[in-house]
């Protein structure tokens, strides 16, 4: 094809898609103002289609929403604040930047405990770290460029996210309240630090670090202890410096949501929801959970550093270590009450308990009682309030009534079907270079002991490629026990499991996921408050390659994986039917949809090996019938199906061949009608009808 040729191919294509986005917005305008219309919109090119899924979205879509447009109004009153009082009031000017400062902790905390589910109790440690990175620099190194107020900035951020890798790599192998407890008790052991009389040449000792420089009160100090515009040597104003707090905020505030909306957020989200699923999804759950708890320790750090600057002009260890466990405290309180796991409850958490603590005192004085004492105990009695009333916080009430909105509004104003997509992006197709050998998954006298119980008893089972091969048995005869052996879960006591011709038994979930290897759960294991489309784009998380850093500040290479893995998850919700629910919660389909749900992000994983565990488990009849023509369009693809069931109907209309297990052990292993008249298997599982 010559280039004249390609020009007015080009042309002919794009002339079609206009005519085609004016004929689908005309019908879109018909559906809404109730004309009658076609039942469904004007076809898409395949190109046309694919040009627009694999486009990335905007880069500041969240003004678009009712949430983020409230947000940006809260967050315009907030900042104007201090401006709109009359004669400008320096004091709450001043606790302005510290209500910024304590949401940026909290922004950071809210990415480990509210999007990890990892509750850390010691985020005033890294709010210290901060504040002596900018004593220390500051102070003891002021005549060389250590000494430099904006290196001390980054510096802070550096140590703050390596002392949340320290704390972090030992504290996140327990979990839940064992997590807490052990950041808890970090807290007194640094306060012992920053006070020790042994490092007092270098942290002050109990006395802390004065003289740090601070615009605050535009006081004038030495050139030495001025903090000075960037490359301009004039001095900052309380007010330059307050701008620039702001611009931090907003940037960090961004950095923070670009995480939460990437590939490393939708894992964070998931470790938290289930970390059976995550592991099979092929996200390293330790890794990512490392990854959040550097974050946020660096957020925590910047903060303090920034507390200091503009506030207190030093930093101190105070009277006792109870005090740095109560502002730890606070900042729970906040995320609680603001909305854990929501990107604006930092923002909300952090204004409510400020306003709430400044008001604490002044009603105390009107009642003539010191309320200031009992600010603590006030704002935990609120925290288990929010936790009982409103577990979501105040942004998690807005959403919620939000959602219940556009709810309504889909069902009386059903939206347009999804334009088809191309077949590529459709079509599940495993992968290609994992593809050696006839036989795909093999296991050589594989025994899992517990105890004294041998649940699998040297087991050996042979799976051919692009078959369907079905494994059945009787309740507790170590099936679940043998996929899990298979898949990472546990390793086994005695003999070994291969898989494309390498040996992986004892390896993790991750990396048998990683060489092709997908399944389902026999207990459905859904991220229930992730949305349909979002849980099958955890299942492609192996399958792009952009780090945390990229999708941090949405590289122009992480924002196309974002794009292209988008439209290949609606490519494989329209391969099991269910790309008319793409944007509802999982937790919101029927039961019916969400075992299809769990298919489609095993597919998301490109496997070699499709392991499905009891799929037909609380399906009707129609259901059933559906599942059996998905799992032969599924082997069609070349995908290798290993099934296990109990429905025999769908087992025998599906299966290549069957293998038995009773009491642990291999009991027959053959085609279905060799199965069904094996005596053996008669006698142990099927019954004399089924022999009949």
């Amino acid at each position: 094809m010559t280039m004249l040729d390609r020009l007015k191919e080009a042309n002919r294509t794009a002339v079609a898609e206009r005519d085609r986005r004016r004929a689908l917005k005309a019908w879109t305008r018909a559906r809404a103002a109730g004309a009658p219309a076609a039942a469904r919109p004007p076809s898409v090119l395949p190109e046309a289609a694919a040009e627009m899924a694999l486009r990335p979205e905007p880069r500041l879509s969240v003004f678009a929403t009712p949430g983020g447009i409230a947000f940006t109004l809260l967050l315009i009153a907030l900042l104007a604040w201090p401006f709109a009082l009359p004669g400008f009031d320096p004091s709450t000017f001043l606790e302005v930047q510290k209500i910024l400062a304590a949401t940026i902790v909290v922004i950071g905390l809210n990415l480990i405990a509210g999007f990890t589910g990892q509750l850390s109790l010691g985020q005033k440690i890294f709010v210290l770290i901060g504040g002596y990175t900018v004593g220390v620099m500051t102070t003891r190194f002021d005549s060389s460029l250590l000494g430099n107020h904006w290196i001390s900035l980054v510096v802070a951020i550096a140590l703050g996210a390596a002392a949340g890798a320290m704390l972090g790599l030992p504290a996140l192998r327990v979990k839940g309240a064992y997590l807490s407890i052990v950041t808890l008790a970090f807290v007194p052991i640094f306060y012992t630090l920053f006070n020790s009389e042994l490092l007092k040449p270098v942290f002050g000792g109990a006395q802390g670090i004065g003289d740090i420089a601070t615009p605050i009160g535009n006081i004038a100090r030495p050139p030495n202890r001025t903090i000075n515009i960037p490359f301009t040597g004039t001095a900052m104003t309380d007010v330059d410096y307050y701008l620039v707090l702001v611009l931090i905020f907003g940037l960090l505030f961004f950095l923070a949501r670009n995480i939460v909306k990437s590939r490393w957020g939708r894992a964070m989200t998931a470790v938290r929801e289930s970390e059976i699923a995550a592991k099979s999804s092929g996200v390293r759950v330790y890794k990512v959970k490392v990854a959040a708890f550097m974050v946020s320790a660096a957020y925590a750090s910047l903060a303090g550093a920034l507390l200091t600057s503009f506030s207190t002009a030093q930093i101190s260890p105070e009277s006792a270590a109870a005090v740095h466990i109560r502002d730890s405290f606070v900042y729970v309180v906040m995320m609680i009450i603001g909305g854990t796991g929501t990107l604006a409850g930092p923002l909300v958490g952090a204004a409510l308990v400020s306003l709430i603590r400044l008001l604490i005192p002044k009603v105390g004085e009107i009642l003539d009682f010191d309320l200031k004492r009992w600010t603590t105990t006030l704002l935990a009695i609120l925290a288990l309030v929010s936790v009982v009333a409103a577990p979501g916080g105040t942004v998690g009430i807005i959403n919620d009534r939000i959602h219940r909105r556009r709810t309504r509004h889909r069902y009386r104003n059903p939206p347009p079907r999804p334009p088809a997509l191309p077949a590529s992006l459709v079509r599940p197709t495993p992968r290609e270079d994992a593809a050696t050998g006839d036989v795909v998954l093999e296991t050589r006298e594989m025994s899992k002991i517990f105890g004294g119980l041998r649940a699998n008893d040297s087991v050996s089972i042979r799976v051919e490629r692009g078959t369907v091969h079905s494994l059945i048995g009787p309740n507790g005869s170590g099936k679940t026990t043998f996929i899990n052996v298979v898949t990472g879960v546990y390793a086994p006591e005695e003999g070994s499991v291969y898989f494309a011709g390498e040996r992986i038994d004892g390896q993790p979930a991750f990396i048998t996921v990683e060489r092709g290897m997908g399944r389902t759960f026999q207990n459905l294991q859904l991220w229930r408050r992730m949305t349909v489309l979002e849980n099958v784009m955890v299942g492609m998380h192996v399958r792009v390659g952009s780090g945390f850093i990229g999708n941090m500040v949405r590289t122009g290479r992480s924002r196309r994986e974002e794009a292209r893995i988008k439209a290949r998850a609606m490519g494989l919700l329209q391969f099991v039917g269910l790309e008319d629910v793409a944007d509802q919660l999982a937790g919101t389909l029927p039961y019916g949809k969400q075992r299809y749900l769990e298919i489609a992000r095993a597919l998301a994983l490109d496997p070699v090996l499709l392991i499905l565990d009891e799929p037909a488990a609380g399906l009707n009849p129609a259901e059933v019938h559906d599942l059996m023509d998905l799992i032969r369009r599924i082997q069609r693809t070349g995908i290798t199906v290993f099934l296990i069931e109990h429905h025999m109907d769908l087992v025998m209309g599906v299966s290549d061949r069957i293998s038995v297990l009773d009491y642990g052990s291999k009991i027959a292993d053959g085609t279905p009608a060799e199965i069904q008249a094996d005596q053996r298997v008669v006698e142990a599982y099927l019954g004399a009808e089924a022999h009949v």
